[in-house]
């Protein structure tokens, strides 16, 4: 028997709060519940029993063009590994990836989110096998997700997956796409940044396979132009956000890195030392600091091997 509309309201109004899962209709109300069934076209739930009131708890399915959306409660263990989860594992990111799998087209799930958190961390092992299935994860994730922010995230994975597989040239022109489409700042520096890592792979390979560079007039003013587009594009966020320390801090360490790589040892600690200065309490600078100190070694080295001389 179908159950009237004012019933099936009223039950929305006065359902417990206990429950871990929360149906919100397209009509405003809601109801805690415990989901146990859902489809594209229903969604099965089942109320906590009132106190006061006789009978035990109660089952409803509603059809799911009079749902807005549910609002999923943590399962046992899950609200901890959600707090961490730029940090976890891929083994329990994979996990939780798995567990909310069919959801992941539907609003306000937490699917994408764990899809990109076991994406990342695939790209954290470093190796190809790892890379080709972040690769695909990310795709997964832009085609299916709900939301505009998990895609966002999911096309910085799959930029960064394209470049842990070796297909920069795609890299390059995806992330260049993405950098003249987007307005947000904050997906620009994440773009520039992949841009980055790209050229500066670029810039170890053509030196590698070009060990006499400087002599060679087809080749220096190539890797030339790599190395100034490298660092420009690490250091775009602190000279443009230099508000957000993260990226700016990140920048700026990779860009003493390049200028490291190319034997410029000054730049290389004037970025240090600025990195110190400016944004002491980030994570960047600490291991500025430690190369800092590297690099002092090195020079008091060389100044005893030239007096022995």
């Amino acid at each position: 028997m179908k159950v009237p509309v004012i019933t099936v309201c009223s039950v929305f109004l006065f359902a417990s709060s206990g429950a871990q899962d929360v149906v919100h209709l397209k009509s405003g109300e809601s109801a805690a519940a415990t989901v146990t069934a859902i489809t594209d076209n229903i969604v099965t739930y089942t109320l906590p029993s009132v106190i006061g009131v006789a009978g035990g708890s109660a089952r409803r399915t509603l059809q799911m063009d009079r749902v807005s959306h549910v609002e999923w409660g943590f399962r046992p263990g899950e609200e901890a590994d959600w707090q961490q989860r730029e940090s976890i594992d891929s083994e329990t990111a994979e996990k939780w990836w798995n567990e909310w799998f069919a959801s992941i087209h539907r609003p306000r799930s937490r699917t994408a989110g764990w899809g990109i958190a076991f994406g990342n961390a695939l790209l954290r092992k470093d190796s190809a096998g790892s890379g080709k299935r972040a690769l695909s994860l990310f795709d997964r994730i832009i085609e299916k997700a709900w939301s505009k922010e998990d895609v966002a995230a999911a096309k910085q994975g799959r930029l960064r997956a394209l470049i842990a597989v070796g297909d920069l040239k795609t890299a390059v022109q995806e992330a260049a796409e993405l950098a003249t489409r987007t307005e947000d700042p904050g997906l620009l520096i994440e773009v520039k940044f992949l841009l980055a890592e790209a050229d500066f792979l670029s810039l170890k390979k053509i030196e590698e396979e070009n060990p006499r560079w400087e002599e060679d007039d087809e080749v220096r003013p190539e890797r030339n132009l790599l190395f100034h587009r490298t660092i420009d594009q690490y250091l775009w966020p602190h000279l443009f956000h230099a508000t957000r320390d993260d990226a700016a801090s990140r920048g700026l360490l990779a860009a003493g890195k390049v200028y490291e790589f190319g034997g410029d040892t000054e730049r290389a600690r004037a970025c240090y030392v600025d990195l110190g200065k400016l944004y002491s309490g980030s994570d960047a600078a600490k291991e500025a600091e430690q190369r800092l100190d590297n690099l002092t070694k090195q020079q008091e080295n060389s100044s005893q091997d030239s007096e022995s001389l």
